[in-house]
């Protein structure tokens, strides 16, 4: 495995392997891996010759100093796990690398960036295109793998390549859960277990809409109001903001007739979580 930490020996590590005919595939990250990474990795190293992880805490997506600097960092404990996968080059790059400090541009998708996480967390996907755009440029690769957890990550970042004229193909893959249904998260960490517990009413309420749209439940405005119903009995939740989307605009629905997302953003205590169900939508 080559570790790089700057974009010349990132190149030249890439360059070889494409030299030797091999097909890359990336996987973005921001560290701290989990197991929904990991199964990520795993799936780009099936599909391609070279395997590329970038581990990069993004200032942009956060909103404050303070949030920032409590994210988890262990850098050994990430090479470790990519080291055990086999991974053929991760990238380390400092925040001036991706960003120098005359760095001016940002990467705006009009109306997508601003709806759900773009509404409770100003800047937050603006950041998330900008620092993609530019990892995708320095690895070039011909997969980009993402997760179906952050489903409104996908839409827009679609929406960029394909605006953009960027040749990549995006491979989403299913989301990674614990047995009770909780999606695998880095946020889990701070759930006490109360908490924990109560974190499972999103697989729930998800769970509802599922079964609901399997029985041929399509006004989006009924599956709304199961989710909500849910998220209301667990005492200690406290939804931001709970969703029945087109799967391509993220407009709120009225009624279902194409590809959709239900999606959720709860605050479980002091610890934000989001979720998500595609609903006839090409997701992995």
């Amino acid at each position: 495995m080559i570790v790089t930490r700057t974009v010349p020996d990132l190149r030249a590590a890439i360059l070889e392997r494409r030299l030797a005919g091999d097909s890359v595939g990336f996987v973005p990250t921001m560290g701290f891996l989990h197991e929904g990474q990991l199964s990520l990795v795993r799936s780009a190293a099936e599909q391609n010759g070279c395997v590329v992880v970038s581990c990069f805490v993004n200032p942009t997506v956060f909103s404050n100093a303070q949030e920032l600097a409590s994210y988890p960092r262990d850098e050994a404990r990430d090479l470790a796990l990519l080291e055990r996968e086999r991974v053929d080059i991760v990238f380390l790059p400092d925040v001036h690398t991706v960003y120098p400090v005359d760095d001016l541009t940002r990467v705006t998708v009009e109306g997508l960036t601003r709806r759900l996480e773009g509404a409770s967390r100003p800047g937050y996907l603006d950041g998330l295109t900008t620092a993609t755009l530019k990892l995708i440029n320095l690895v070039g690769p011909a997969r980009l793998y993402l997760g179906q957890k952050e489903a409104q990550r996908v839409v827009v970042i679609r929406r960029m390549l394909r605006d953009l004229f960027v040749n990549l193909e995006v491979v989403v893959c299913p989301t990674v859960r614990d047995p009770d249904g909780l999606a695998i998260s880095a946020a889990n960490r701070a759930l006490s277990i109360e908490e924990r517990h109560a974190a499972t009413c999103l697989f729930a309420a998800l769970e509802s809409v599922r079964k609901a749209y399997e029985r041929g439940e399509r006004s989006a405005e009924v599956l709304r109001a199961r989710m909500t119903d849910l998220i209301a009995a667990e005492s200690i939740a406290r939804p931001d903001y709970i969703s029945v989307a087109d799967a391509y605009s993220l407009d709120e629905l009225q009624r279902i007739t194409g590809p959709a997302l239900a999606l959720l953003a709860v605050w479980i205590g002091r610890t934000r979580l989001t979720d998500c169900l595609p609903l006839a939508w090409d997701a992995a």
